[in-house]
């Protein structure tokens, strides 16, 4: 009867101590999981910007694409586009 106790005891003393456990292993997975997701992004990123250092038609294609820059003489049309009702 004293061991039988002693081991609800010692369940109910663990049992929060098993639930951070629990919340701790699933934030150690999912910040594992961003960290791996970071890295690959990074990757992507740092081809791209080695892309615009080796190929200036690439910087350039990025910087009107993206910022809209237009050459001397050139113009830009813009089309709005209908909302429909």
């Amino acid at each position: 009867m004293l061991i039988a106790g002693l081991c609800v005891c010692f369940i109910l003393i663990s049992i929060p101590r098993i639930r951070s456990y629990i919340t701790y292993s699933r934030q150690l997975k999912y910040y594992e999981q961003e960290i791996i997701n970071l890295q690959e992004e990074n990757k992507h990123l740092q081809e791209k910007i080695e892309a615009m250092k080796k190929d200036p038609y690439y910087a350039e294609k990025a910087l009107r694409e993206n910022y809209g820059y237009v050459k001397e003489g050139e113009y830009i049309y813009r089309i709005k586009k209908e909302k429909k009702e």
